[in-house]
């Protein structure tokens, strides 16, 4: 099974309806692994420097106008609508659900004054966003209305351009490796036939791209006419076990939008330097990384994101207490841990927790209570061990520190 779709059911994960087609249902156990997922991306950003914000949901259509967005995408963008003072029965469509976050981050770095020293200054957000696409284009998580974006927006020289590009490769590198990824492939997307800005200003940002690619040893494939609107981008894929390809990472060079909103900041002589905005995203939608990752899996996801980590199954009633002792001192270190106690013989609920693809199943009985162990079993591993539990601890602390 590799659908993600029938994967979330037999995980119980999440479900689409027809109320709100192109928008997820998270389930309890889905929810876990959506916010481990945040906390981990939250935990690289922060190394890397960036800042976490958060902007409205819904910005004025002028804005949109502004940026070139509405013109480009008016025909996918949720319009939201404001009563009319003068005529309470008319609708004034003014408002906007966002598609991206790159105007809401630029009203954030117009807020104040910027100087060379805060330079650069690194912002990203988990932005929610809405897009509305075709009925005949959605596919579970692949394809949505609404999802949310690892959305990062570097306002920075353009002498700090290679190094930004060589932290977003490694963010890259080191994010991907810890989903089971170990490979990936760059394309630089060039200028669209319709573009915003001068050909001497595409010129610049397509060659920063390519340079920082030949800098840093990146072998790359030119894309002509697929970049966005307003810059060109690399584009970061990677291949799953089945061989399909995902495009998902991706960094642009963006001179034109500083251009049309009159950024600047202060340089080291005093006078004003307009900045050059990278816009990036490592995993792109997280609900559409989700599917990629459980099919990737088959639903046998890593231990740091598995919705339940370890399962602790007693064998009978003489062996609830020490079952109940080792799920309270897991979940004291963080584990993800869920107490089997129902009236069913053992063997039946480590079918049903192997079914759920749980990475550890613990099973303890009278002899592991007077031990002080559990008996370990690890998903696809066909042998079982006894093992103290402040080993098991020991075990937790080690593997879930290599991510988090």
């Amino acid at each position: 099974m590799y659908d993600h779709r029938e994967l979330a059911k037999a995980m119980d994960l999440f479900h689409f309806e027809e109320h709100s087609p192109g928008m997820v249902f998270w389930h309890p156990l889905g929810w876990r692994v959506f916010r481990a997922i945040e906390n981990f991306m939250r935990q690289v950003y922060e190394a890397y420097g960036f800042e976490e914000v958060r902007s409205p949901i819904a910005l004025s259509r002028t804005l949109w106008e502004k940026s070139g967005h509405w013109e480009k995408f008016g025909e996918n963008i949720f319009v939201v609508g404001s009563l009319d003072n003068a005529d309470s029965s008319h609708v004034s469509p003014d408002y906007a659900l966002k598609p991206m976050s790159c105007p809401a981050h630029i009203a954030i770095y117009e807020a104040s004054r910027r100087s060379y020293r805060e330079m650069p200054i690194r912002l990203m957000e988990f932005g929610m966003v809405h897009r509305n696409e075709p009925s005949g284009t959605l596919s579970g998580c692949m394809r949505l209305r609404q999802f949310v974006q690892d959305d990062a927006h570097i306002f920075c020289l353009e002498a700090d351009i290679e190094n930004e590009i060589r932290n977003f490769l490694n963010m890259v590198s080191e994010v991907y490796k810890a989903f089971g990824y170990f490979d990936f492939t760059i394309k630089i997307s060039l200028r669209p036939e319709k573009r915003l800005g001068d050909d001497a200003l595409w010129d610049k940002a397509e060659a920063a791209l390519i340079d920082a690619c030949v800098a840093l040893g990146y072998a790359y494939k030119l894309l002509p006419g697929e970049g966005a609107f307003y810059s060109p981008k690399i584009e970061v894929s990677l291949e799953d076990h089945l061989g399909r390809s995902w495009q998902c990472g991706t960094i642009q060079v963006d001179f034109n939008l500083p251009q049309i909103f009159d950024l600047s900041f202060v340089n080291n002589d005093g006078d004003f330097e307009r900045p050059v905005i990278l816009h990036q995203a490592v995993l792109g939608s997280i609900e559409r990384w989700i599917g990629i990752v459980l099919e990737n899996h088959g639903g046998s996801l890593p231990l740091w994101l598995a919705p339940v980590q370890i399962a602790v199954a007693s064998i009978s009633d003489k062996s609830v207490e020490w079952a109940q002792t080792v799920v309270s001192k897991l979940r004291r270190r963080g584990v993800r841990t869920e107490l089997i106690n129902r009236d069913a013989t053992i063997s039946k609920k480590i079918r049903e927790l192997s079914k759920r693809k749980i990475p550890l199943i613990a099973v303890v009985g009278e002899m592991e209570a007077a031990n002080g162990t559990v008996n370990l079993r690890r998903f696809g591993v066909s042998t079982q061990e006894e093992i103290a539990l402040a080993q098991l601890e020991e075990e937790f602390s080690h593997s879930l520190s290599m991510i988090c």
